[in-house]
């Protein structure tokens, strides 16, 4: 029986543990979120590293009020600036709060089997938001 808790509860946080890579809690793009409107983003760095497209850059709380765990930071990855095919998205799940006017770093990954991501030197990312979860 202690087996099969550990299992679960092992279960329930690597399926909801967010982070860079592993798509966090909610689809990119979904309509089912709270979406953060007081935040600036700035794209510090974007590397190919051939199986996979990095992307890190900085969120600044521009509102009166703290954003407050837990809360999400997403984009989405296109083959280029055109932003005519995309490739997919990411997001990343943050566990503490934001100050007004404090800023934080993020870090995106896009890697898909169905692509060879060493072909998108010039990728681009678009699209980029916060939000909690509904």
């Amino acid at each position: 029986m202690y087996k099969h808790i550990v299992l679960f509860v092992s279960a329930f946080f690597l399926l909801n543990s967010g982070g860079c890579g592993d798509g966090g809690s909610t689809i990119t793009g979904s309509d089912d979120v709270a979406v953060i409107k007081t935040v600036e983003f700035t794209i510090t760095e974007k590397t190919n590293m051939g199986t996979a497209l990095f992307v890190k850059g900085t969120v600044k709380n521009t509102g009166k009020k703290n954003i407050t765990p837990v809360w999400y930071v997403e984009a989405d990855f296109y083959t280029d600036d055109s932003y005519s095919f995309k490739l997919g998205g990411d997001n990343n799940r943050l566990n503490y709060s934001l100050a007004k006017g404090e800023s934080t770093s993020f870090q995106l990954k896009f890697s898909s089997s169905k692509y060879d991501e060493s072909q998108y030197q010039n990728f681009a990312v678009k699209n980029l938001r916060a939000y909690y979860t509904n």
